[in-house]
Parts: structure tokens; C-alpha cells; sequence
């Protein structure tokens, strides 16, 4: 039987401190950051192994997706879109560490959104113009302007919004998942510890890995084509 009498506050058992949530996002930024080091000292002439390898991997496909939206500008924002899909990358799968995932907290993932919100908008300053910038504020008609401004503001917080939703709620089913296997009590026998080893890593594959990269390429893809948008078109 399930002594449901034993159930505690789920606001108690999710609840993690902010330091935790910094803690967890700078081990990640430095975890970057030696990969990063160690690709760049990479003899090219070497065939990579190991992480190196995995690192290659994501470039490539880093910049393909760069190159596809933003034409032969994609150098010019390569870079961040590519820390920050390793950043989310590594911060959707702190979970299988049994770690509290950084994007779980809706105060990271709208602060990346804003972040990446604030370059959208300098790519359309610095690629067509204050003046045309401005003047899109305008488009098709002067009467759209504050439907325009506020469909700009929305957009950077509805991508950590999405983010955040997705990430939260495969964590909420994780830690309402554990709790439970650890209640599940037949006839005086923990019978939930027993199949627990057999239940979390289907649960961990979906929520954690599948769930974690999608939700990776969504952010990545989203804001090459945002930024694309705000560029003007190659000849």
C-alpha cells in the first residue's frame, strides 16, 4: 500500500537555493570553457578522440545550422549560438547527475532569452540601419506600431518561458517519481526501492535526454531564425 499520509509538500521536496542554481550554472560555464581551451590547442592534424571528438561534432553542426539560416554571416553569430547550446546542453542533463537543472529555474532561462533577445536586436541595428530598424517598428502601417513593440518584447521571454516549461515539468515528474517509489510500501516490504532501478532510467532517457536535447535545437534553431529575420537578405 501507498501511505499517501507521508507525502510531503512538493514546494518542500523541489524547493533548491538560488547559490545552488550558481553553483551548478559556473561549474557548467567553466566545464565549457576547458573544452573550449582544449579544442583550440588541437593539433588539426591529429584526429580528435574522446571529447575532442564530441566537441567537433557539435561545431559542425553548430555552424551548419548557423550557415543554413544566416548565410555567410553565420560567423558572426556562430559563437554565442554555440555557447549557448553547449550551456543548455550540459544544464538539461545536470539531471541524470542528480543535479538540479539550471534551466529548471525560470529566472535562467528568461535571463538567456532576454540575453538572446538583446542580440537579435543589434544583429537588425548593425545589419540594416537605425533608420530601417526604426521604420520596421512601422511595418505595414504606422497603426501596427504598438502591436510591433510588444510582439518584440515577447519575443526573448516567450523562448525562456517554452524553455523553462518544458525542463520544469520533466523535473516535477522526476521528483514526484522518486517520492513515490520511495513510499511504496507492500506488506511492510520496500517494494518501491526494488523496482526502482527498473522505472527511473526509461523516465531519465525521456525527460532528462530526449526531451533535454530537443528542447536544445528548439532554443538553437529559434534564435538563428529570429536573428535571420532581422537581418536583411544577401544578394
Amino acid at each position: 500500500m501507498i501511505k499517501l499520509d507521508k507525502i510531503e509538500s512538493f514546494l518542500e521536496i523541489y524547493e533548491t537555493p538560488n547559490f545552488a542554481i550558481i553553483a551548478v550554472s559556473l561549474i557548467i560555464i567553466i566545464f565549457i570553457i576547458i573544452v573550449a581551451i582544449k579544442l583550440k590547442k588541437h593539433d588539426p592534424n591529429k584526429p580528435p578522440k574522446g571529447i575532442l571528438l564530441l566537441a567537433e561534432m557539435v561545431v559542425t553542426f553548430n555552424n551548419n545550422l548557423c550557415k543554413d539560416a544566416l548565410g555567410t554571416r553565420w560567423k558572426k553569430f556562430a559563437p554565442y549560438v554555440m555557447f549557448e547550446g553547449l550551456f543548455l546542453l550540459v544544464a538539461n542533463l545536470c539531471g541524470l547527475l542528480g543535479l538540479m537543472p539550471p534551466t529548471a529555474n525560470i529566472c535562467v532561462t528568461l535571463a538567456l532569452g532576454l540575453v538572446t533577445g538583446v542580440i537579435i536586436h543589434i544583429a537588425g541595428i548593425k545589419y540594416s540601419g537605425l533608420k530601417n530598424y526604426l521604420k520596421s517598428y512601422l511595418d505595414p502601417s504606422p497603426i501596427m506600431l504598438p502591436i510591433n513593440i510588444f510582439s518584440e518584447l515577447v519575443t526573448p521571454i516567450s523562448m525562456g518561458l517554452r524553455l523553462f516549461g518544458n525542463i520544469f515539468s520533466g523535473t516535477v515528474v522526476m521528483t514526484m517519481l522518486y517520492h513515490l517509489l520511495s513510499i511504496v510500501v507492500i506488506k511492510g516490504f520496500p517494494f518501491g526501492d526494488v523496482i526502482a532501478p527498473f522505472i527511473t532510467p526509461v523516465f531519465h532517457a525521456v525527460f532528462d535526454v530526449f526531451l533535454g536535447l530537443i528542447q536544445v535545437y528548439v532554443f538553437m534553431l529559434l534564435t538563428v531564425i529570429f536573428i535571420s529575420q532581422k537581418i536583411p537578405e544577401e544578394n
